[in-house]
């Protein structure tokens, strides 16, 4: 499995329309403000179509990018976050 960042413009029920179609292809994500972390055997360029569907249907529309992960720094993140990083980027 791989990680990947999703950064998006989206307010909050865009936001939680994202979650919900990142559910239909992944294992597991950890959202964030303005982006997420999703853990998912798709490409990331399978993932943005998805996503980017997902908006379509629903009438919206913004930006969106998505990028892999092999490593990452961090400030600020919960006990819980960056356990879950750790533990995928192991």
């Amino acid at each position: 499995m791989s990680l990947l960042l999703v950064s998006h413009d989206q307010d909050a029920p865009g936001a939680q329309l994202l979650e919900d179609a990142v559910w239909q292809l992944a294992e597991s994500h950890l959202m964030l403000s303005g982006s997420m972390i999703v853990e998912s055997a798709v490409s990331g360029p399978y993932l943005l179509q998805h996503l980017q569907g997902a908006l379509r249907r629903s009438g919206r529309d913004g930006t969106l990018i998505v990028t892999p992960i092999s490593s990452a720094e961090w400030s600020g993140l919960s006990p819980e976050a960056e356990a879950w990083i750790r533990g995928r980027l192991a």
